[in-house]
């Protein structure tokens, strides 16, 4: 895998029937005729605590495209006082196919 690029972007968190602001970062990598974008973003556990997260949520992209972000294990009041939720790699066949996906990423070249 060959790094490509990386960038910020706003989108929303979705717990249960709630839905929050929420800022994130992509990171895109080419993964052989396509790429693979991962997406985490660092969150106050209290505040996730709050929000009913347990161990997974939703992530609605700046596209409005939707992924599944989480959180190793559990998460309880122990944890660090912030946490990172990070999703599986996200899987792209082309270049505008990742654009349409995180419109964030236009203009942006490595």
């Amino acid at each position: 895998m060959t790094y490509l690029q990386n960038a910020d972007g706003q989108g929303q968190l979705l717990i249960g029937e709630r839905v929050s602001p929420i800022s994130y970062h992509v990171e895109v990598e080419e993964r052989g005729d396509g790429y693979a974008a991962k997406v985490e973003m660092q969150a106050p556990r209290d505040w996730l605590i709050r929000q009913g997260f347990e161990k997974q949520a939703t992530l609605v992209l700046a596209s409005g495209d939707r992924a599944q972000i989480t959180y190793g294990r559990e998460l309880d009041v122990t944890d660090s006082i912030s946490v990172v939720l990070r999703t599986d790699a996200l899987e792209y066949r082309d270049r505008q196919e990742l654009c349409d996906a995180f419109p964030e990423l236009i203009g942006r070249e490595s």
